[in-house]
């Protein structure tokens, strides 16, 4: 009579371990998409070596562009921001524009972000 009792309560020790496992991954889904569903928008890390900021990138990517020399210009919706230096990296969330981006070459890097370059001055750059 007692191997039928502990087995009749192995099996509800089972089924009890099951059914906190299906809830707990629940839980664990509905944590998750509230995390998606917050209305932030991802945030992307912009840093020239010395000066590192942060910005919202906004549904149509980051612009990014070279409007000065030395200069190099990263630009999502309304918010800019310039720094100064020969290469800018971006990492975190990086969407970028479909646009062109002109005076700056962007090439993907080994950490899973973006190293931009500022091009090599034309002839027209430098008034010849």
């Amino acid at each position: 009579m007692t191997d039928r009792f502990m087995q009749f309560r192995l099996a509800d020790l089972l089924a009890l371990f099951a059914a906190a496992m299906t809830s707990i991954a629940g839980i664990g889904a509905l944590a998750m998409e509230g995390r998606a569903k917050t209305g932030h928008p991802p945030l992307a890390i912009v840093s020239n070596g010395i000066i590192t900021s942060t910005m919202a990138n906004a549904g149509e990517g980051l612009e990014i562009s070279s409007n000065a020399p030395g200069m190099i210009t990263v630009t999502s919706g309304s918010n800019s921001v310039s720094l100064r230096g020969d290469y800018v990296t971006l990492s975190g969330a990086v969407t970028l524009a479909p646009s062109a981006t002109p005076g700056v070459t962007v090439t993907p890097n080994a950490e899973g972000g973006y190293t931009v370059t500022l091009d090599p001055p034309t002839e027209f750059d430098l008034g010849k």
